[in-house]
């Protein structure tokens, strides 16, 4: 009598248990079920304005239900670590001129753990196609291309030509279309683009960012001028990667003209590359490097356009410039090469001139600037808030189109 009662008590026991196990089991099957993880593939995760944009969306977007991995071919960038503290798991992958096989099997085997829903590729070249066909070979259902650039960033005109002849072939393995701006998209997908943006899987992602951050802050203004040792200086910036695209040397040149006429002026340099050692030089010659700030990268930028009185972005092309987003927000006067995008400017503080005018001219332009009453710019209903675009780009995914 004592064995079966025992015996009935341990059946008991062992049937909670198992009932317990399996709820268990389906609670966690369901938590995994939704949390769907997008796979983005960038050079690295540094402080580029593409992976700025990126990683605005990645903090904004709801993670318990998409999650981004990334796949990364240099060394750790600056937000690498914040990254992973969001969540997200970072591999590290040879690059195509590295090796291609051995790029091709990396790819594979992180496709062969079948964990990603989805995969975008932030490219500025449409040779993507490699990528984004490994993705399909692979079976993954939902391939993106990522455009944000209205030109290729580089001197190559043989690259610039190869990306017109990859276009069948990028929009081939992709079923999803990214672009910051409608020319963005025109660069990597030609015409294509433009004629199916009415289509659910064409978008214009635009390069949101978060307002508050920016919004003019006359405390936070007298700070950083402090210590920037700017007085009473009128100040311009210049912001981004220094290279041969954004025309740092035009910007110098503006500058000691500006300079030889308002002798309590300072240039910043904001950002860092390959030709700081030459644009060093370049004002060292030009008689202006004690005017001249070179900041190097910053992770702070919302605080240096509260201490400039005028940002300048003479780039020879650009697309949406996130700087020039970023700028306005704050309320401070940008003045852009019109080989800009037009959709650039997003608010009364953005002009344009034309770089055939000369750095006598735009120097003369900025001049016209002083004084400026700064105030907070009203974006609200522009696109550029990243809340409600993070939740946008989040619903793209709700219900991801077949491959």
């Amino acid at each position: 009598m004592k064995d079966k009662f025992h015996e009935s008590i341990c059946a008991e026991g062992m049937s909670k248990s198992v009932k317990n196990n399996f709820h268990e089991s389906i609670c966690a099957e369901g938590m995994s079920k939704k949390v769907k993880r997008v796979l983005i593939i960038l050079p690295n995760l540094d402080l580029g304005g593409m992976e700025v944009v990126v990683m605005n969306y990645f903090r904004n977007i709801n993670r318990n239900k998409l999650m981004f991995d990334f796949v990364v071919h240099h060394k750790p960038g600056y937000f690498e670590e914040e990254a992973r503290t969001l969540g997200a798991k970072i591999y590290r992958v040879p690059t195509r001129s590295a090796g291609f096989f051995k790029n091709f099997a990396a790819m594979r085997k992180i496709y062969a753990e079948g964990k990603h829903d989805v995969v975008i590729v932030c490219t500025e070249h449409s040779f993507a196609f490699i990528e984004l066909f490994t993705a399909w070979l692979s079976g993954v259902k939902t391939r993106v291309a990522w455009s944000h650039f209205s030109d290729y960033q580089g001197d190559s005109r043989l690259k610039r030509q190869a990306n017109i002849f990859a276009r069948p072939l990028l929009r081939l393995f992709t079923n999803v279309f990214f672009a910051c701006t409608e020319d963005a998209g025109r660069w990597l997908f030609g015409k294509y683009f433009g004629k199916n943006l009415h289509k659910m899987n064409f978008h214009i992602i635009n390069n949101a960012i978060d307002l508050k951050k920016f919004a003019f802050d006359f405390a936070l203004r007298e700070k950083k001028r402090e210590e920037l040792k700017l007085g009473n200086n009128f100040a311009i910036g210049i912001a981004g990667r220094l290279m041969g695209v954004k025309n740092h040397n035009f910007a110098l040149e503006t500058f000691a003209k500006l300079h030889a006429i308002e002798k309590d002026s300072t240039l910043l340099i904001i950002g860092d590359g390959e030709l700081r050692r030459t644009l060093e030089g370049q004002a060292k010659r030009l008689g202006i490097s004690k005017n001249v700030i070179f900041t190097g990268a910053v992770g702070n930028i919302n605080e240096y356009y509260q201490a400039l009185d005028l940002l300048l972005i003479p780039s020879f092309h650009e697309g949406l410039t996130l700087v020039a987003v970023e700028a306005q927000a704050c309320g401070l006067p940008v003045l852009l090469s019109n080989t800009v995008s037009a959709a650039t400017k997003i608010s009364d503080t953005a002009y344009f001139k034309s770089l055939h005018d000369g750095a006598a001219s735009w120097a003369e332009k900025i001049l016209s600037f002083r004084p400026h009453q700064r105030a907070t710019a009203d974006l609200s209903g522009s696109g550029f808030e990243i809340s409600t675009e993070a939740e946008k780009f989040y619903n793209i995914f709700s219900t991801p189109p077949g491959g």
